[in-house]
């Protein structure tokens, strides 16, 4: 088919969008029950956040109505973005609001290579999108003993843990700078939903400094043979936890949160994340190291040992939750997440509630689920899950879309449209 101009929607705002007033009403009109606040959304943006709260607003207002116009005139059936920006996440209020269903592709991280849609901006919210069959058990049982036995790991960001991985990575990143400049030069004048060449740069030199920083003073302790429970920090700016998990997203008071509510014999660990070592400073870690009863380890500690070792795991969003829920370990997590289903997930909804919850699991901790209830419960995921990728430009070798990715891609589009009907 071909794609006419009525088809595409150009959201770059004049001046005077911009200088107009935002639309209060309508802002208020996109809150639907259970769909976050608009300031929610703001905090939820790595870019908005820094800006003055009236000229997000004027944003957030003006690419709604576009969004609204273009969805309802070209009878728009279906809207799949991300949920990493303000606007991925106001196309999912303007689509609910008008009844138009809204997914957005999500990697189910183990296995590798599989992924599915989710219906809202949580990752607990996974489409089923057939009738289960008896296969799924099957591949629940390959999935779990491949992951005990290490076969099975989760995908990390190509990130510099050291001053030897940033000149292995001069090469990409100069790649990855020149065609961010060509952007910014086609999208001249937009700093809503993008980074300018001077943040960029800014940005790069801080994480710079802060590795030279962290190299030289060390932050970190080797902890002593003691009880503890661990939270392994997140990487951020990040959607996993600025968006499905934002309202524990400041990560510092969470730590003071879960610390709080721990026995007088057990200590929190602290993991550093290790593709994100240079995206914070000095003195978030020191903030962080600090806190009493809290310890911060170095990343080089093994996750697998520490989950094994530790008496509860923390997370929002993190993999790490679910490592230790298909290990069997007591998971508390702090984000509506697909794994929070497995048997020895507990989530805390609110601050209030976290001392008792720590307290009933810290009493059940040595009682142990069957495999088969973890199966069961990994199995009820994969008619929801296709093989294969949306975006395979990320980790170590980033190329295009495999021509068996479109082609389950293209199926799983069509199952969506016929789940709603369309």
């Amino acid at each position: 088919f071909y794609i006419t101009a009525s088809w595409i929607l150009d959201l770059g705002l004049t001046g005077k969008e911009l200088c107009s007033s935002y639309d209060t009403e309508f802002l208020t009109w996109l809150e639907g029950e259970g769909t976050p606040r608009v300031h929610d959304i703001l905090l939820m943006d790595r870019i908005l956040i820094k800006k003055e709260t009236e000229s997000s607003l004027r944003y957030i207002s003006t690419i709604g109505k576009k969004l609204k116009t273009f969805l309802k005139s070209n009878d728009i059936d279906l809207v799949s973005s991300g949920r990493d920006t303000a606007l991925q996440l106001t196309a999912m209020l303007v689509a609910r609001k008008i009844d138009i269903p809204w997914v957005v592709p999500t990697r189910f991280r183990i296995p590798l290579e599989c992924y599915g849609f989710c219906s809202t901006h949580e990752t607990g919210s996974y489409i089923s999108l057939r009738p289960p069959s008896s296969n799924d058990l099957k591949w629940a049982k390959e999935i779990l003993s491949e992951f005990k036995d290490n076969q099975q790991r989760p995908a990390l960001k190509i990130a510099a843990r050291n001053f030897r991985d940033t000149l292995m990575l001069l090469g990409p990143h100069s790649k990855q700078f020149s065609r961010l400049l060509g952007k910014s030069v086609a999208d001249r004048g937009n700093s809503f939903s993008r980074y300018t060449i001077p943040q960029l740069m800014k940005m790069y030199a801080t994480r710079r400094w802060n590795m030279l920083l962290f190299s030289l003073f060390k932050p970190w302790v080797v902890p002593p043979d003691e009880n503890f429970c661990i939270y392994a920090l997140h990487t951020q700016p990040e959607s996993s936890i600025d968006v499905a998990g934002s309202y524990f997203s400041d990560q510092v008071s969470l730590i003071r949160l879960i610390v709080r509510s721990l026995p007088a014999d057990h200590w929190l660990y602290v993991k550093i994340h290790p593709t994100d070592i240079d995206g914070k400073g000095l003195g978030f870690y020191r903030s962080i190291s600090v806190i009493p009863g809290v310890r911060l380890i170095h990343d080089h500690r093994e996750s697998r040992t520490l989950v094994n070792q530790a008496s509860i795991v923390f997370t929002l969003t993190g993999t790490i939750g679910y490592e230790a829920a298909l290990l069997d370990k007591p998971v508390i997590t702090f984000a509506k997440n697909h794994y929070n289903t497995l048997p020895s997930v507990r989530y805390c909804q609110n601050h209030a509630e976290l001392s008792k919850l720590v307290e009933s699991t810290m009493a059940n901790r040595y009682s142990k689920s069957s495999e088969e209830q973890i199966t069961n419960a990994l199995a009820q995921f994969r008619q929801c899950l296709f093989d294969g990728e949306v975006n395979r430009m990320f980790g170590e070798n980033p190329t295009a879309l495999k021509t068996t990715d479109i082609e389950t891609l293209k199926k799983a589009y069509l199952l969506l449209l016929a789940k709603f009907n369309v």
